[in-house]
């Protein structure tokens, strides 16, 4: 499977006995591509879909801890690669994979059933880092394979996925050029 430019899935290792298992899922000599100041656990209930978003800033670094996570990647960023590369791949509990997002991959998640993530940024929240379109806005690219998922006000309302990329590209622009 094609993943955009600098998004990685890392395979992880599970140590098992008969009182159960444990997990690594960041360590910093892995040279995963981010270093966390801040991590993130949610609940999801079954077909619920968050996003489509992108940031300018930080990079994710997630883990599905149960359930399944359906990952859609699609890649904004003119200057990469793989610029329009879309993908989705899902993430498994039971597999125990991690996933890194740099800035400029819009991405999202689907929850197929009841699931947990655990996810780090490179960054604190910001909310210029914060820009969103619809997830199913047919730019980006992506088959969910879900038709009618249950969405937060924030993301039933969000604009056009060309909308997203104007605002990412000024936004990053701004921050080049020290104008805020």
């Amino acid at each position: 499977m094609k993943l955009p430019h600098g998004c990685t899935i890392r395979d992880l290792t599970t140590h098992g006995d008969e009182r159960g298992n444990l997990t690594e899922i960041f360590r910093l000599e892995w040279g995963a591509g981010i270093e966390p100041v801040q991590w993130n656990f949610v609940r999801s209930t079954a077909n619920v879909l968050r996003g489509v978003h992108v940031h300018v800033i930080h990079s994710d670094y997630l883990v599905c801890l149960e359930g399944t996570l359906v990952l859609a990647l699609s890649d904004i960023r003119p200057e990469s690669p793989t610029r329009g590369l879309a993908t989705t791949i899902a993430l498994k509990g039971s597999s125990m994979q991690a996933a890194l997002i740099p800035p400029g991959v819009a991405h999202g998640f689907h929850f197929p059933e009841p699931s947990s993530l655990c996810y780090s940024v490179s960054h604190y929240w910001n909310v210029i880092d914060e820009i969103g379109c619809r997830w199913d806005d047919p730019a980006l690219g992506l088959d969910w394979q879900v038709s009618d998922p249950e969405l937060s006000p924030r993301d039933t309302t969000a604009g056009s996925a060309a909308e997203m990329t104007r605002q990412y590209l000024a936004v990053r622009e701004q921050l080049r050029t020290g104008r805020e």
